[in-house]
């Protein structure tokens, strides 16, 4: 989450978590233009467009407050460009579960790989996770790790809102 900031072409304006499905969690992240931070929004037209990546998060074994992640997709939507509605535009979507039926057929056939799974059963050594720190009704706080995997990483508060709409 931290390196979204670190293109120079455009920035995150806006980073939402939605869970209406759980174990699916969708992440949604609006992007500016750079150069668009810099202005008052009322001086320079808007842009923006709208990222959603899909996880499915699992419990893991022996770590009662860690959540492991496997992604799933990605969808990109122009939402507005120069200050005029384009969402009309068709998405570019990007599915990540294509090859779990290659796998799974995989598996099934070389002796030995029975316990391969991409169904999300097994996922204790997924390399995506998070820990949580704290959690209520309305505040989510969760620890990323970074690598090597000794390394902390950032810490997110995730605020619970009613809308998400850009």
């Amino acid at each position: 989450v931290v390196s979204l900031g670190a293109s120079p072409i455009a920035a995150p304006s806006a980073i939402y978590q939605v869970i209406t499905d759980p174990p699916i969690a969708t992440n949604i992240i609006d992007f500016i233009p750079r150069a668009q931070s810099f202005f008052p929004s009322s001086s320079v037209p808007s842009s923006l467009l709208r990222a959603e990546v899909t996880t499915r998060a699992s419990s893991r074994r022996g770590a009662a407050d860690r959540v492991g992640l496997a992604f799933e997709g990605v969808k990109l939507q122009p939402i507005e460009l120069l200050g005029q509605k384009v969402d009309n535009l068709p998405p570019l979507s990007v599915d990540l579960t294509w090859q779990q039926g290659l796998i799974d057929q995989v598996a099934s056939f070389v002796p030995g790989l029975e316990n391969l799974s991409s169904d999300g059963k097994d996922d204790a050594d997924a390399p995506g996770y998070f820990d949580i720190e704290y959690v209520d009704d309305e505040l989510l706080i969760i620890c990323q790790q970074a690598l090597p995997q000794q390394a902390q990483g950032g810490r997110f508060a995730l605020v619970k809102v009613d809308n998400y709409d850009p």
